[in-house]
């Protein structure tokens, strides 16, 4: 055991003990052994490019992969692909195996402080092998570029995984556009009312409560009203001019789409719905879950054809296109969120969900254990 104070890169010898391990990562092998007692009395192993500092039984993890279990019990080894790099309005996928049953699964993306921005929970996909799990974390349009952290951790029983690895954050422009509102709008967007504050808790309630056995659609979504104008995009940049000239700026989380009144809205791919109803400012609202914590949202709707608790298929019918709430003509607005964190929808449309070649083809083979896209 390694009891000493010192900061290394994990290039030690492994010991003899772990080789069935090393055969869960191959061929990628741990290469320290440490006897943690803070919190708690256990021994880490850790993968060969783990940064970490160990002083006096106390770790403190940089980078690379972290295994801990009660002495005598033998390590989790999982490996683990998570791209390297991401942009604003992304939906980043960690993609882990591990052989043995998991009991939990999340990953965060942390700022420099290491405060949690975004995070996902785990979930297995019905396109992929036994053993095979998926983190969907989404990044939001108003994160700076610049360099982040993402932390996986997995728990099984007593024993627990700990992977981290540097996320940089590339740079993306976004249209900016002004929008004048009459007397009646400016007073639906600027009035207190306690039923506008109750409703944006419901709906930040609902966004953020995943769903373990929402496994619906891991294919392409569709993009609703096909062909019909885009009046507003992903991530644009808003300033609401009120009728007093005083203004307000805002972030617009989706996609508006023109067509007239009554036109009828698909749902954009199987799953069930969650929400269905009435709110101030969004006017007749539906809620669907497609997998654990990815939710596609459907604004401003004349009529709603759906209830709560109903699975739907891609291309049922959940609504009609029209002007309630908020809305300065007839319109659909579509959203996407993950876990409560709106991402770019047009560019989750341009392929499948979840890719099982592309996502999982080499993972059970990866040769490096924080993996990379």
């Amino acid at each position: 055991m390694d009891l000493g104070m010192r900061s290394r890169t994990g290039r030690r010898a492994f010991l003899p003990a772990l080789a069935a391990i090393i055969t869960w990562l191959a061929p990628a092998a741990f290469s320290a052994t440490l006897l943690v007692t803070n919190p708690e009395p256990a021994v880490c192993v850790t993968s060969e490019d783990a940064v970490f500092e160990y002083t006096w039984g106390t770790l403190r993890p940089q980078t690379g992969l972290f295994s801990f279990s009660p002495p005598g019990l033998p390590a989790l080894a999982p490996v683990v692909h998570a791209p390297r790099s991401a942009g604003p309005g992304d939906l980043v996928r960690v993609l882990v195996t591990e052989d043995e049953e998991l009991d939990s699964l999340s990953a965060q993306i942390l700022d420099s402080r290491q405060h949690v921005m975004f995070q996902g929970v785990g979930f297995r996909p019905e396109s992929a092998s036994p053993g095979h799990w998926v983190v969907l974390v989404g990044i939001s349009s108003e994160i700076p570029k610049g360099e982040y952290s993402l932390r996986v951790t997995a728990q099984a029983g007593a024993r627990s995984v700990m992977f981290l690895s540097p996320v940089s954050v590339v740079e993306r422009l976004f249209r900016f556009e002004r929008i004048p509102l009459n007397t009646d709008l400016t007073t639906l967007r600027t009035e207190k009312d306690p039923r506008k504050t109750a409703e944006a808790k419901e709906m930040a309630r609902v966004l953020t409560t995943p769903h373990a056995d929402a496994i619906f659609e891991e294919g392409t979504i569709l993009v609703p009203l096909a062909g019909a104008r885009r009046t507003s995009g992903y991530g644009d940049r808003r300033k609401y001019v009120y009728a007093d000239n005083s203004a307000d700026y805002s972030v617009h989380e989706g996609l508006d789409i023109a067509s007239p009144a009554g036109t009828p809205v698909p749902a954009c791919g199987r799953g069930k719905v969650v929400l269905a109803g009435s709110r101030i400012m969004t006017g007749n609202t539906v809620i669907i879950e497609h997998l654990p914590g990815l939710f596609s949202i459907y604004f401003h709707l004349s009529e709603i054809t759906v209830r709560p608790g109903d699975v739907v298929a891609e291309g049922d019918i959940i609504g009609k296109v029209g002007m309630t709430g908020l809305a300065t003509g007839p319109h659909l607005h579509w959203e996407i969120q993950a876990l409560g964190v709106p991402i770019d929808p047009v560019a989750l449309a341009s392929g499948p969900i979840l890719d099982r070649d592309a996502d999982f083809g080499d993972i059970g083979t990866a040769k490096d254990p924080k993996g990379g896209e």
